[in-house]
């Protein structure tokens, strides 16, 4: 075994305080990452509390939500839509149905671009209003307890003018 002694010696003794801080900064460290481990499975909840854990599925969902909003109004107590998979100019028709109320949704399978044509009266005229959005499927792997997926995404606002 090696003296103090021995060691002030070879180094000097401004050598060993510098010996003696860094032996202090690595058992700082050391219990910094023991902490740190010790509490890594507790919920991380973001900073900037962005993230909500319940909003998020551990069982990826191959459906989601397509969010639609429309006016409601005397003259248009009920509209019309035409919701297409891709481009409207695709002619991929997915959903054809009338709303009552100014939000509307329709469950349609993730990761895909989806457009939606609503059919208002204005009088004698007839007006379309358009909109498209992608609803995509992102996975969550650091803001809750385990893994989980989440919908981005598939809001549609196909509301007239005021």
């Amino acid at each position: 075994m090696v003296s103090k002694r021995t060691i002030s010696g070879l180094l000097g003794r401004n050598g060993f305080q510098v010996l003696s801080r860094a032996i202090r900064i690595v058992w700082l460290f050391a219990g910094i990452m023991v902490f740190l481990s010790l509490t890594f499975c507790e919920r991380q909840e973001p900073t900037d509390g962005s993230f909500d854990c319940s909003t998020c599925y551990q069982d990826e969902p191959s459906w989601g939500p397509l969010t639609i909003n429309v006016t409601i109004n005397a003259e248009n107590p009920r509209v019309p839509l035409v919701i297409y998979r891709g481009d409207i100019e695709s002619n991929v028709i997915e959903y054809v149905d009338t709303t009552f109320q100014s939000e509307y949704w329709v469950d349609v399978p993730v990761d895909a671009y989806y457009s939606v044509k609503a059919e208002y009266k204005d009088g004698d005229n007839t007006i379309y209003a358009v909109d498209g959005d992608k609803l995509k499927l992102k996975k969550n792997v650091k803001d809750c307890d385990e893994e989980c997926y989440y919908f981005d995404g598939g809001y549609l606002d196909v509301r007239l003018r005021k």
